[in-house]
């Protein structure tokens, strides 16, 4: 997030913009986007989520994590307005066992720790709420590649048995629905683009 704001003000954002993915939060991971303007039509950004329960050590059915993901957009008509593509990349610490999810295929009975990395793409429409919200839907798909440990638990010793390790290849939908909130950075005067553009445009044609 900190080397984002020091992109910014290198190459003259104009505008900021914090966000939160609804879709995300149903999983019970709080989550934030952080996004900047680098031209009229490209954005960069970065998504965290971190789930840091169930705590107990020896809880069966558990996925914590940890997830960094940053993109880049393109917008189609100007900043944080309708239509836009990206591309974005990922990496998350996890720590999942017993559950029956898409992205850990064979967790259903056992613990997997470890690591992965994606990459993915993703379409997306922005609909303006008011002045400084917006909404946004997308949804797109990822693959990657994950690494892990294994283990099964041993409930007369209280602990987790290792069963060795293992890797895999994931491919998964990526959907989002974002709240977003706008924070200028310049002006009304110097902002050119995202929300004051369409704003002005009935100036700029006149």
């Amino acid at each position: 997030m900190l080397l984002l704001l020091v992109v910014a003000s290198h190459v003259s954002a104009q505008e900021l913009t914090i966000s939160n993915n609804l879709v995300y939060d149903a999983t019970l991971t709080p989550n934030i986007r952080l996004d900047i303007g680098l031209s009229p039509h490209w954005t960069m950004g970065l998504t965290t989520g971190f789930r840091h329960w169930p705590r107990g050590n020896l809880t069966q059915k558990k996925w914590r994590h940890l997830m960094l993901s940053p993109e880049v957009r393109y917008w189609a008509d100007t900043l944080q307005t309708r239509h836009f593509f990206g591309i974005n990349a990922m990496y998350s610490h996890f720590n999942a066992g017993y559950t029956d999810m898409v992205i850990y295929k064979g967790v259903k009975d056992e613990r997997r720790q470890g690591d992965l990395v994606g990459v993915g793409v993703f379409y997306g429409y922005s609909w303006h709420l008011g002045r400084r919200w917006t909404l946004e839907a997308l949804a797109g798909v990822a693959v990657g590649y994950a690494w892990y440990d294994r283990f099964v638990i041993n409930k007369q010793e209280d602990d987790w048995d290792p069963i060795g390790d293992g890797k895999s290849v994931f491919a998964l939908p990526q959907l989002g629905l974002n709240i977003v909130y706008h924070i200028p950075l310049k002006s009304k005067e110097k902002r050119r683009y995202g929300i004051t553009a369409i704003e002005n445009t009935n100036h700029f044609n006149q």
